[in-house]
């Protein structure tokens, strides 16, 4: 296959971990993608296997992780619901502006636990997740321990975590 954009290359195929910001998480890394790049002008076409099924397994990694989720993390779950901030504030019965305050990427408010917890839990609703009940307790009990790697990996033809979410 020819570069798109300058024609003047055959694309090199190789094997790469990306950060893949576009999900509106800054901290995911996808491993072992494919990646096309053009020797001649740099331009790169990547390819991302089964890209709702990435975005499902972030957003369960999310709902049962144990920190208190950040500002981008309470975007990424409202959005793999479907919902505008007004939707959102609507089915928590919060006031439009709060769901903006909790999304700020400059100065965000905390989530209160109850509407975390809710978030959530709307989110796992019609999902098996495997012990999620048992260890309710503790999700959501620590404080954001700041930035943590989102590492995932394509493999048997699903995506899986492949570190621990908090290196604390």
């Amino acid at each position: 296959m020819n570069c798109p954009d300058c024609r003047n290359a055959e694309l090199i195929e190789k094997r790469e971990t990306i950060r893949y910001a576009e999900s509106g998480l800054s901290s995911v890394a996808l491993q072992n993608i494919l990646v096309r790049q053009c020797p001649a002008c740099g331009h790169k076409l990547v390819s991302i296997p089964n890209l709702a099924g990435l975005h499902h397994s972030l957003a369960m990694l999310l709902v049962n992780k144990v920190e208190r989720l950040v500002a981008e993390e309470i975007g990424f779950l409202r959005k793999s619901l479907g919902w505008s901030k007004a939707d959102c504030a609507r089915k928590l019965h919060v006031r439009p502006e709060q769901v903006s305050r909790w999304e700020s990427e400059t100065s965000p408010t905390q989530m209160q636990v109850q509407n975390e917890l809710l978030l959530r839990t709307l989110v796992a609703k019609g999902q098996k997740i495997e012990d999620y009940e048992d260890h309710l307790e503790e999700i959501a009990s620590k404080e954001p321990c700041g930035k943590s790697l989102l590492s995932m990996i394509f493999d048997h033809e699903k995506w899986q975590n492949s570190s621990p979410l908090c290196h604390c």
